[in-house]
């Protein structure tokens, strides 16, 4: 039985989203309102709206040996949701004590005018070859192939490389660091190129993750009042494009009738389906699995081995290791159970407590340290994280999250490496940064 009823874990979520939102107007931090709305809409509003008759729980007919879910089942998954939501928020307000300013959009001309040819050049080079890499991977599944076994996965996920490049761009755009209509027409190409790849059923997460971090970085020259209405309306236009990338499955639809599914889907949270998959995870730990014990952290490290040096290498996901999945699709498969689902998976509610105050905590680290490099660095960092934020919390198979990560922004990762030293702040932040009537501490004397 759940210590909360439903309507107690609802206005916890709201005020959350609520002391997130003031959080953001005094200190110009999104993460925590980009968190709490989040993981609002695919909790307590993903649970009203099955339980209201608008939705239905995920089908669990596809999966051999696991029963229908039960609302009392999905209350119980929404409390460990937002008690793990409660510790990740509230260490990381605890160690994210500084007041992040307002960023002047302009940089150092000779750094632009050594990295944005290569950035263009770099990003047109790998349009065709991510055509070439997707056909490749289309074609070795058609062939019968093994997605989980015998495509390499740096293959599959090379594309994701254009999500990096792109904030590259928006960076570069954003402080005037592409000089010439011929390098901005290079660049709209490169950006219609990364929707067009990411715009799919099953890459929406990480168009939504990158249509985020374009938000960070265009609004990070203005105000905190300001920066919540660009969220609030890039949230609403997110989460509709979202929902027809999902609609998208049915190929049978028109395009009015695809239109009428989106919004049937934006209503009914049908692609914000996490809380059914943590109650699979329930039902899987610790009955028929045992639990990771850390297990789950530690396959990051080991998941970059390619298959081929290591046959035996176990496929990630609780449907692949019981082989619960009635069908073979020569996937990796499973419903993602939110990031506290995954922390369940790896001791029950004692790891929800433990991890979530540990990714509090070094998420709070990441935009400390964003905070003590030059503004281009500062706000590349933090895009970085809140495209990352998404993929993060819809959970599942961290490893394959991580992977996903570092398939995505090692351009970014290898650009603040070779210039660690340079992008280091060397003068106060009063002289790089806008002081706004909302942020007057510039200096961060109240940081710890």
């Amino acid at each position: 039985m759940p210590l909360l009823e439903y309507p107690e874990l609802l206005i916890t979520q709201i005020i959350l989203i609520v002391v997130s939102g003031i959080w953001l107007l005094r200190r110009n931090d999104e993460i925590p309102l980009l968190s709490s709305t989040f993981l609002f809409y695919v909790a307590s509003y993903r649970y009203w709206v099955v339980t209201s008759g608008i939705g239905r729980w995920v089908n669990s007919g596809s999966f051999v040996g696991i029963t229908a879910i039960t609302d009392d089942a999905a209350l119980i998954a929404l409390s460990y949701i937002v008690f793990g939501e409660i510790c990740l928020l509230t260490a990381y307000m605890l160690r994210q004590r500084r007041v992040l300013p307002v960023l002047i959009p302009a940089g150092d001309r000779f750094l632009f005018s050594w990295l944005h040819p290569k950035v263009i050049f770099f990003g047109l080079f790998c349009l065709p070859l991510v055509v070439v890499t997707r056909s490749s991977v289309i074609a070795q599944i058609n062939a019968g192939r093994s997605l989980a076994f015998e495509v390499s996965g740096y293959l599959y996920l090379f594309p994701m490389v254009l999500v990096g490049i792109a904030i590259l761009i928006l960076c570069l755009w954003k402080f005037g660091g592409l000089p010439t209509l011929q390098t901005k027409i290079a660049a709209i190409l490169i950006m219609i190129g990364v929707s067009f790849f990411t715009f799919t059923p099953h890459s929406r997460f990480q168009f939504l993750g990158w249509i985020i971090a374009s938000g960070i970085i265009l609004s990070s020259s203005y105000v905190p009042k300001t920066r919540l209405i660009i969220f609030a309306c890039l949230a609403i236009i997110g989460l509709g494009i979202f929902s027809v990338a999902g609609a998208m499955r049915n190929t049978q639809l028109t395009e009015n009738s695809l239109n009428q599914a989106a919004l049937e889907r934006t209503f009914s949270a049908e692609d914000a389906n996490m809380l059914d998959g943590f109650v699979f995870i329930q039902e899987i730990y610790p009955k028929r699995l045992d639990f990771a014990f850390g297990m789950e952290h530690l396959e990051i490290l080991l998941r970059p081995i390619p298959r081929a040096l290591w046959p035996e290498k176990p496929v990630g996901g609780y449907v692949n290791k019981l082989g619960l999945y009635k069908s073979n699709s020569g996937g990796t498969l499973g419903i993602s159970p939110t990031l506290f689902g995954s922390f369940y998976a790896e001791g029950g509610i004692i790891s929800i407590f433990f991890f979530s105050l540990l990714y509090g905590a070094i998420l709070a680290a990441i935009v400390r340290y964003s905070t003590n490099l030059q503004p281009f660095a500062s706000i590349l960092v933090r895009a970085i994280l809140g495209a990352s934020m998404i993929p993060l919390l819809r959970g599942g198979d961290l490893p394959g999250i991580y992977a996903w990560f570092g398939m995505a922004f090692w351009p970014c990762f290898l650009l603040l490496w070779l210039k660690r030293k340079y992008f280091r702040l060397k003068l106060p932040p009063s002289i790089h940064f806008h002081q706004s009537n909302e942020i007057i501490d510039t200096k961060y004397p109240n940081s710890n």
